[in-house]
């Protein structure tokens, strides 16, 4: 690791992971019966030390039960037809990869010309935006 990087914490505890989403600790207590997802690691006494992973997952019970409204039941089909989205995009991805592999380089259509040109539009803008604003601090 790198001297001049901040050291990444791997584990939180359950007040830090409610501080962060703003809930109580009893809530993610809940959820974690309700949730199979969520399966931080214990110790002897019981305390919770929660990985990323295990925040990324409540991040999305928490958006899809709080934010969008869903029920328990709604939020556990949402989280099972992302997961099987995901891994049936990962397999398309990889799928793709191989064919680009084996097929000869696909001519240019008009939609990545269109996409070349709004790249370029955008580039020329934040090249603007950057002269903007070293010319409001120098």
């Amino acid at each position: 690791m790198p001297l001049n990087q901040p050291i990444q914490k791997r584990y939180f505890s359950i007040s830090e992971v409610a501080k962060m989403l703003d809930v109580k600790p009893s809530l993610l207590r809940f959820w974690e019966k309700e949730f199979k997802e969520i399966a931080p690691k214990t110790n002897a006494r019981g305390k919770r030390a929660y990985k990323q992973d295990d925040i990324d997952v409540i991040r999305r019970i928490y958006d899809l039960v709080k934010v969008q409204g869903l029920t328990l039941e709604g939020a556990r089909k949402a989280l099972r037809s992302r997961k099987g989205a995901s891994s049936e995009r990962g397999k398309a991805a990889a799928q793709a990869v191989q064919a680009a592999k084996a097929a000869p380089a696909p001519i240019a259509d008009d939609r990545s010309k269109e996409r070349a040109q709004a790249v370029s539009k955008l580039k020329q803008i934040r090249q603007k935006l950057l002269e903007a604003r070293a010319s409001l601090q120098g």
